[in-house]
């Protein structure tokens, strides 16, 4: 049975810290496949109303991922559309790979707030998730906190990875170049260049 790992995000951009996450997880945990699933609308997120086109964002993510074998890109949320809630995502994931072992990619702080995330008892039961922490970074908190909504048993459900930390984040990436400042080796070369020529986060 293939393994997928699934890794959502804004990309808005992408930037060399999603990319090194993802290479330690595939690395650390045999995934055959990392899936990069931009959102189209992601519901966590409805105050900011600045996003790149969701179609300018799977460009750069699909440029970003080319040197890797095992990173691959979907579309699936802008196909879907409306809200990105990760419980529907992974139902129409099972569908295009029924015979496929699924895994959902969080970071740290996303582990917190997992009990409070939409369907999470049917989710649980669908997927693992996989908690990208920093070295040192245990996540006890959020665990607990799942276990005393969802039961013992959700506590099966998340695996941990430790990744490289990264001081990186795509906010401070749009502010410098908005402001003109260089971004060389924050995000990939090609992703530098897509930018340029889209007149993105101008």
């Amino acid at each position: 049975m293939e393994r997928l790992a699934i890794l959502g995000g804004t990309f808005d951009p992408i930037h060399a810290g999603h990319l090194r996450m993802a290479h330690a997880i595939q690395k650390q945990l045999e995934f055959d496949r990392i899936v990069f699933l931009p959102a189209f609308k992601p519901p966590h997120k409805q105050v900011r109303h600045d996003f790149a086109p969701f179609e300018d964002r799977l460009a750069m993510v699909s440029l970003a991922i080319q040197p890797y074998e095992a990173f691959t890109v979907s579309s699936l949320e802008a196909e879907r559309g409306g809200l990105s809630y990760t419980f529907d995502t992974v139902c129409c994931l099972q569908e295009l790979w029924p015979d496929a072992d699924i895994y959902m990619i969080i970071g740290e702080d996303s582990l917190n707030q997992l009990y409070t995330w939409h369907r999470i008892l049917e989710l649980l039961r669908l997927v693992h998730f996989v908690v990208a922490e920093r070295p040192g970074y245990e996540g006890e908190d959020g665990v607990a906190h799942l276990v005393a909504f969802c039961g013992a048993w959700a506590k099966e459900k998340i695996i941990h990875a430790e990744v490289p930390e990264t001081a990186l984040s795509s906010t401070e990436i749009r502010q410098r170049i908005k402001e003109g400042l260089p971004v060389r080796g924050m995000i990939p070369r090609e992703v530098e260049r897509y930018i340029a020529d889209h007149a993105l986060y101008k």
